[in-house]
């Protein structure tokens, strides 16, 4: 006999629907009633089973018990007091978030730099169209690479293009459905009307000044835009917790660093990822309470149930409320355990549907949300060097630490030729004191640029000099 879950893919905040099927081991279903994917997946959601591996809580590398892990985490946490952050990057349900939002007042990061954003600006970064409305545009502009960051975009735009859109990619290779391709530093040459629409992406690594830039030409065109997000919640944290103070993860960083924060507690977010390994090494205590294996060497970590076990909502990138199918809520028991209350789900769930403003959950109906204009923008994109840099495309794989097969650096002909690279051969990279050997493959990409899914452990944020040879 299996159990079956009704739950939603956590590779991204595109929102597609699945089922999993638990036996001995997990099996991906499809789910063709989802209104945001019609059952399709990508090929991180069939990798599900890999991303869901299980997990011990452990304290000091032993194991030990969720409720004894949540106590010593709780002590660990009071006896830090004002050096203490909480990291929660969106990948757990609504509940579960504004419970952590409640006991992070001192010290809460979301992993992306609101900071830096005029605050007329949130609420059109965290929430987007209806992909209806992607489908029914005139004139599409892409500052992504759908195929490798958000693989089910791809279906939407081509429904577009057979109802007669045109496509503009805006990106460092020419991409197979765009009409016209135009490389980031000369977005000059883009044209656009109040019939375009721009999709562009924002994550923690996201270069807010880009991010600025890309407002700033919807906003002078009256072009509409939507922002990609990359976690299964990422809309539901930025709505959430758009009223409360934050810290950029570039700040939490700095104050790792300088000794300011000395306790970080990590909800359903891997601090490897999103956090250089030297800085994490200076911290007196890594907490994570997670619900799959995760990477960074922790003092605690306080496991529980998997996310596709949980009981609650999460938000997609439309804004569509959707419900998990499970009934686990160890993640606020948890929670409760480290402020020394008891957090209520019944209470925490009529708390997220009065933020979003509806009286009950419906996946197949996309709330009205308020889309208030922005003012002007002032922005100034950094152009590349003409000198060889790795760019890093964040995808699922990624974010998560999934090992992925499409492990090697794309480039383009010119590079090839030039380096007398070998077919079937590698390339050496060297950046920051480091080298690694990668295969490569030849693509339609701009001059002097490397391009990678993968991350190698040389790169120093999105886009990193380097130096290559044979």
């Amino acid at each position: 006999m299996s159990d079956v879950y009704s739950t939603i893919c956590p590779g991204c905040n595109f929102g597609c629907g699945l089922y999993i099927r638990k036996n001995a081991d997990l099996a991906v279903d499809f789910r063709k009633s989802s209104p945001a994917n019609a059952g399709k997946l990508c090929r991180f959601g069939v990798s599900l089973p890999r991303f869901f591996a299980p997990v011990k809580s452990t304290l000091d590398g032993k194991k030990i018990t969720l409720d004894n892990a949540a106590k010593e985490a709780a002590k660990r946490i009071l006896a830090s007091k004002d050096s203490v952050a909480f990291l929660s990057s969106g990948n757990t349900t609504c509940e579960e978030l504004l419970a952590f939002q409640k006991i992070a007042e001192s010290y809460l990061c979301t992993g992306v730099n609101f900071e830096a954003l005029p605050k007329d600006t949130y609420q059109t970064i965290s929430v987007g169209i209806p992909y209806s409305e992607i489908e029914a545009a005139k004139h599409i502009v892409l500052f992504i690479d759908p195929y490798e960051q958000y693989p089910l975009i791809v279906r939407r735009l081509l429904s577009a293009k057979s109802k007669g859109a045109k496509i503009t990619a805006v990106w460092w290779k020419d991409l197979p459905l765009a009409d016209e391709n135009i490389r980031p530093n000369d977005t000059s040459k883009l044209t656009l009307t109040k019939d375009s629409l721009i999709i562009a992406d924002f994550h923690p690594f996201s270069d807010m000044e880009q991010v600025k830039n890309v407002l700033s030409l919807a906003k002078n065109s009256g072009t509409k835009i939507t922002f990609l997000k990359p976690f299964a919640n990422s809309t539901g944290a930025y709505i959430l917790s758009k009223d409360a103070k934050q810290k950029s993860l570039a700040q939490l960083v700095d104050d790792i660093n300088k000794g300011t924060i000395k306790t970080l507690f990590a909800l359903e977010s891997d601090p490897s990822v999103l956090i250089p390994p030297e800085t994490l090494s200076k911290l007196t205590n890594l907490i994570i309470q997670t619900g799959q294996a995760v990477p960074a060497k922790a003092n605690i970590v306080i496991a529980h149930e998997p996310l596709y076990k949980k009981k609650g909502t999460l938000i997609n990138n439309e804004g569509r409320m959707q419900a998990l199918g499970g009934s686990g809520i160890n993640g606020l028991y948890v929670l409760g355990t480290i402020v020394g209350a008891k957090f209520d789900f019944n209470e925490l769930h009529e708390s997220v549907k009065k933020a979003i403003g509806i009286t009950e959950i419906n996946e197949f109906t996309v709330p009205k949300y308020e889309r208030p204009g922005y003012g002007a923008i002032q922005a100034a994109p950094k152009a590349l060097e003409a000198k060889p840099v790795l760019i890093d495309v964040y995808n699922p794989f990624t974010w998560f630490n999934l090992a992925d097969d499409n492990d090697f650096v794309e480039l383009n002909l010119n590079t090839v030729r030039a380096l007398k690279l070998l077919k079937g051969g590698t390339l050496k990279i060297k950046s920051n004191g480091n080298v690694v050997e990668k295969r490569f493959k030849v693509a339609p990409v701009q001059d002097n640029i490397l391009l990678t899914g993968n991350r190698f452990g040389i790169e120093k944020g999105i886009i990193t000099p380097v130096e290559i040879s044979r």
